[in-house]
């Protein structure tokens, strides 16, 4: 009985050796799994990160063909010569601080709105001396700045009914008082070749009557096209009394009535005022 209990002894030994090296196996694989996790996601963000890298890289390939394309798009038009394409316009300083006139940009285009007040008197459209200080500044800034550009002079009124005069309607008279401007600037060295003329009488009412009574002076964003032979003004040079402008408009009705039709859109001869 003695010699089996020294036998027992070395295999209970063994037994706790083997449990014991089974235990750090366990670990050392569960450390393993561990590090290959953790090796497998740093390597997931490297592929997202290559992946985000890539699309950058392509975005920017992108971007140099197309500054490449523009380029020689420039390149062809420099070549080519200069043309009648719009030249944007962001800046109306050059006409800030004339009295009575309104400068704002619109567009590519300066809208130079002139109160009726300081060019005309009631129902008339001869220009008043008051006027010719801030007209004469509008064409100086016209010249020295924008000689090469297409201008619209624009005639507005408001939809009091005309009581006392040889105006047919607004648009008449709207038209009327823009052509006045147009050769005051015209005399004054504004090319009348570069000066077209509407009327839209009443139909662009601002916030008051006198608001609405007006006159703009639009300075396009389009060059004038090239070779535009220059008219002689026809406006007079003085104003004229009240009897000589009414003979005046009375003769040149018939004459100027179909580039009104065409400048206002309008044949209506209901007797509305400015």
């Amino acid at each position: 009985m003695t010699s089996i209990r020294f036998l027992a002894v070395p295999a209970l030994a063994l037994s706790a050796m083997l449990v014991g090296c089974n235990d750090s196996q366990k670990a050392a694989q569960a450390d393993l799994l561990n590090q290959n996790e953790e090796l497998e996601k740093q390597l997931a963000e490297k592929n997202d990160k290559l992946n985000a890298i890539g699309e950058q890289l392509a975005r920017a390939q992108q971007q140099t063909t197309e500054l490449q394309q523009q380029l020689e798009a420039c390149n062809q038009r420099t070549a080519s010569g200069p043309s009648n394409e719009t030249v944007a316009v962001v800046d109306a300083k050059d006409f800030q601080g004339i009295e009575g006139v309104e400068a704002t940009v619109q567009g590519d285009d300066i809208h130079l709105t002139i109160a009726n007040s300081l060019l005309f008197d009631s129902g008339k459209t001869t220009l008043k001396d008051s006027a010719r200080k801030s007209l004469d500044k509008v064409s100086s800034a016209i010249k020295e700045k924008y000689g090469d550009r297409e201008i619209i002079v624009v005639g507005y009124t408001d939809s009091d009914p005309i009581r006392r005069s040889s105006f047919a309607s607004n648009y008449h008279l709207g038209f009327e008082r823009a052509y006045s401007v147009r050769g005051y600037l015209d005399r004054k060295g504004v090319n009348g070749s570069h000066m077209g003329l509407m009327s839209f009488g009443p139909d662009r009412p601002e916030g008051s009557k006198e608001k609405s009574r007006r006159v703009e002076v639009i300075v396009t964003g389009n060059t004038a096209p090239t070779g535009a032979m220059a008219e002689s003004p026809r406006n007079e040079p003085e104003a004229a009394s009240k009897s000589t402008a009414r003979t005046a408009t009375k003769k040149s009705s018939s004459s100027t009535s179909s580039v009104r039709k065409a400048s206002t859109g309008r044949t209506t001869t209901t007797t509305t005022k400015k």
